[in-house]
């Protein structure tokens, strides 16, 4: 065991977290992780929820402290880029030349930005340490425009509109999170924002966005700082070189997050992991789950290099957050999956639990102002999915 080396590219919170897992679990042979940013590993939550307020330096939303990893004897690669895994030598390669052997290899690579061709590329986006302090200098005091009603869309417009500037956000669907909540608790959502000055448009098609413009195919015009908050795409180039199977979701991999290329794992953004209620490969997008395939990853990882590691037991419905003027609202499982709602409590109020039904199955559940209701109900949800295999 202590020969065997394992090699996680990607430094996020996936990667990371299995690295500090493998040692949890006794693996004592090397640990290196490889990130192509140049800080070292950090909290990526802090970009979005609240862009502009936040302190955003290296100190402050790094995970651990530079000694943490050398007493755990990781070692931590910053500024590389793996460009190709040679799966038959077991070694990944990386732009430079360096070759990384492993017996072991995590692909936790997350994701890049979706693009779209009426934006054009040099719109901003925000995924890296690097973007969240270029827009901090940008958006100071300025109109700011963002094209894309999602979770990270409708965040950066809070953080702005709290920060004082006029804010217009621009959505093609015909309301905002229309795969992820039900419309009562999007329209609450909107009409906060509206409260705060936030003009949401919907049903809008793009004709051609710049950094600092943005027509529509309706020959509505937008002038402001400009931002693409618009979705991500998992990185997969990695695993199809390596021969890995990968789909619209993402990397397939099993339950154990094994991919079928021996010797090679996929974690967080990028692993396309079996639905408990489907079997089809799904991807989630959140950092408990990242978190969570990390703690995974490991335990399997160990255990099919010979250690006797018990596998890690982390839940199968995803439980993310977000926050809008101080707001918190929890999803729980698959909300947008619903056909009807039950609600607990006031939703325009932000004080409710709205449970969500797929016919007679509890298959998801939206908590606002009560984050003790959504761990109990990401339990449910989980118990519920037991007896149904169990039947």
């Amino acid at each position: 065991m202590s020969t065997a080396r394992v090699v996680i590219v990607g430094s996020g919170i996936a990667g990371i977290t299995a690295a500090e897992s493998l040692r949890a679990a006794g693996f004592t042979g090397p640990v290196t992780v490889i990130g192509e940013e140049p800080a070292l590993p950090y909290r990526r939550t802090a970009l979005s929820k609240d862009l502009l307020a936040a302190d955003l330096s290296d100190d402050k939303i790094r995970l651990r402290k530079p000694e943490f990893w050398a007493e755990r004897d990781i070692e931590i690669i910053t500024d590389c880029v793996i460009a190709q895994i040679d799966a038959d030598a077991r070694e990944a390669v990386a732009g430079d030349g360096r070759r990384f052997a492993y017996d072991a290899l995590v692909l936790a690579t997350g994701g890049r930005p979706r693009s779209v061709d009426a934006v054009d590329p040099a719109v901003p986006t925000l995924r890296h340490h690097a973007d969240a302090l270029t827009l901090q200098e940008r958006l100071a005091g300025q109109p700011v425009v963002v094209i894309g009603g999602g979770l990270i869309g409708l965040e950066i417009a809070a953080s702005a509109a709290a920060a004082g500037s006029p804010v217009t956000v621009l959505e093609a669907a015909p309301s905002v999170l229309t795969r992820v909540m039900p419309d009562e608790v999007a329209a609450a959502l909107i009409d906060l924002h509206s409260q705060h000055g936030v003009q949401i448009n919907t049903s809008v098609e793009i004709a051609q966005a710049t950094p600092d413009t943005v027509t529509t195919t309706d020959g509505a015009g937008f002038a402001g700082v400009v931002i693409s908050a618009i979705g991500m795409v998992p990185s997969t180039a990695l695993a199809e070189g390596a021969g890995a199977t990968v789909g619209p979701a993402g990397v397939t991999v099993d339950e154990d997050l094994r991919t079928d290329v021996s010797g090679v794992y996929a974690a967080g953004d990028v692993a396309a992991r079996p639905h408990p209620r489907t079997g089809e490969p799904t991807r989630a997008e959140q950092w408990m789950t990242a978190t969570e395939h990390g703690k995974l990853v490991a335990t399997t990882i160990a255990a099919d290099l010979g250690l006797d590691a018990e596998r890690a037991d982390v839940p199968r419905v995803p439980l993310a957050w977000t926050v809008h003027y101080g707001r918190n609202v929890q999803l729980v499982g698959w909300p947008g999956a619903a056909d009807r709602i039950e609600v607990d409590g006031d939703i325009a109020g932000f004080d409710a639990t709205v449970r969500c039904y797929d016919g007679d199955d509890l298959v998801g559940a939206v908590c606002l102002g009560r984050p003790a209701a959504g761990r109990a109900l990401r339990t449910e949800i989980e118990q519920t999915l037991a007896a149904e295999v169990v039947a």
